[in-house]
C-alpha cells in the first residue's frame, strides 16, 4: 500500500519525538469521533515508544466515545484547569491534532500559543494557520484518524498498531465520512480500513457502540428537530434547525447528542443545504453541511467567524440565536444565487 502522508515532514516529526520527554496531544473544543480517535491513538503508539504522553481536551466530548482504549486518560481542561495548565507548561512537545488554528481549542489555544514548545500540527481542514514547527495537512484526506495511520507508518510504527489504536483509528475514520459515505472515493482508504480489520477489531462492535448506543432522550430531541425544529426553504434548497438552550435543556441534553443532526435534512429531496443553530451559554454554535460543489465553508468563514470543509464547516457567533438566524436568512439568497 503507498503511503499518502509527507514522508520528509514525517521523519522530522520523529526526530523531535524522539528527543521529546514530555508529550501532549490536543484536540480541538467539542470534539468529535475523529479528533477523539486520533489522539487516543497517538497517545497509544506514543507510549509504546516509552515517552510521557497526556492528551488535554479543551472541554467535555460526546458520552458515544467513552468506550474507547484510553478514554479514561484523557484530562479535561475545563474540568481541571490548574493540572492541565502545569502539564502544558512542562511539557517540551505538542501535537495539535484535527484543528489548524489555536482559536479551535479555546483556552487551552491560549496557552499553546505562548508556549516554546515544539509543536507538530496533523490535520485535514483546509487554510492551515503558521502556528506548529512541523505542519502536516492535507485536505484530501478522509479524516485525522487516516493521517495518523499514515504517520505512524511513514515513520515505521505500523507493527505498534494493536487492536485498541485500530479501534480508535477507524471510529475517526466512519465517523467523519459518514460511515463511508462521504469523502471517502480514494480506494486508499479501503486498504487502511482493510488492514485496521487485520488487527483484530471488531467492526460490528465498533458500530453498535457508536451508532446504537443513544439515550431515548437523545432520539426524542432528534424527533423534535426533524418535527418542530425545522424550517425549509425550498426556492434554495436549504433547510435549517435551530435549537435553543431551553429546548436542549428539556431534552436533558449531553455533549454529543446533536452528533449528526445537521445531516439528516440531507435525505429530503432538493435539500442541498443544512445548517443547525445550537444556543449556548456564551454563544450560538452553527454547523454547515451541504451536497456536491456547494461551498458551505464560504457562508461560514465569510458571516459566522468559522470555516471547514467544502461540505462540512463550523462557525459561530456571540449574537443572539434571533440575529444569527435572521443574519443567515438575509446572506442566503446571495450566497444561493452565486452557486
Amino acid at each position: 500500500m503507498q503511503n499518502r502522508i509527507n514522508l520528509e515532514l514525517s521523519l522530522s516529526a520523529k526526530d523531535y519525538i524522539l528527543k521529546a520527554n514530555q508529550i501532549i496531544i490536543v484536540p480541538h473544543a467539542g470534539p468529535d469521533g475523529d479528533a477523539i480517535g486520533s489522539s487516543l491513538a497517538l497517545m497509544r503508539y506514543l507510549k509504546k515508544l516509552g515517552k510521557q504522553v497526556k492528551t488535554i481536551c479543551p472541554n467535555a466530548y460526546p458520552e458515544f466515545l467513552t468506550w474507547l482504549h484510553g478514554e479514561d486518560e484523557l484530562d479535561v481542561f475545563e474540568k481541571d484547569e490548574e493540572a492541565c495548565t502545569t502539564y502544558i507548561n512542562e511539557s517540551d512537545l505538542i501535537f495539535i491534532l484535527d484543528h489548524n488554528s489555536f482559536k479551535r481549542s479555546g483556552e487551552v489555544g491560549k496557552l499553546l500559543e505562548k508556549h516554546a514548545a515544539a509543536k507538530i500540527m496533523i490535520d485535514h481542514h483546509p487554510a492551515p494557520e503558521d502556528i506548529a514547527d512541523i505542519t502536516i495537512s492535507d485536505t484530501a484526506m478522509c479524516s485525522t484518524c487516516e493521517m495518523v495511520y499514515e504517520f505512524i507508518g511513514a515513520i515505521g510504527g505500523n507493527d505498534k498498531i494493536d487492536k485498541d489504536i485500530a479501534e480508535c483509528l477507524y471510529t475517526g475514520i466512519i465517523t467523519d465520512t459518514g460511515g463511508l459515505s462521504y469523502n471517502s472515493s480514494n480506494k486508499r482508504i479501503y486498504e487502511i480500513v482493510g488492514d485496521l480489520m487485520a488487527k483484530g477489531i471488531d467492526k460490528a462492535k465498533v458500530h453498535d457502540k457508536i451508532y446504537d448506543n443513544y439515550s431515548a432522550h437523545r432520539m426524542k430531541l432528534l424527533g423534535y428537530c426533524l418535527n418542530e425544529g425545522m424550517e425549509l426553504f425550498s426556492e434554495y434548497e436549504t433547510a435549517i434547525i435551530h435549537l435553543t438552550k431551553d429546548t436542549l435543556a428539556s431534552f436533558e441534553y449531553q455533549d454529543g447528542d446533536t452528533e449528526g443532526f445537521v445531516n439528516y435534512p440531507l435525505s429530503i429531496k432538493g435539500i442541498n443545504i443544512s445548517v443547525i443553530f445550537m444556543e449556548k451559554d456564551d454563544c450560538v454554535k452553527i454547523s454547515f453541511r451541504s451536497k456536491g460543489d456547494i461551498p458551505i465553508n464560504q457562508m461560514a468563514r465569510d458571516f459566522f467567524s468559522g470555516g471547514g470543509h467544502i461540505n462540512a464547516a463550523g462557525g459561530r457567533t456571540f449574537e443572539s440565536m434571533t440575529k444569527a438566524i435572521e443574519k443567515f436568512k438575509k446572506e442566503l439568497p446571495a450566497f444561493y444565487k452565486s452557486l
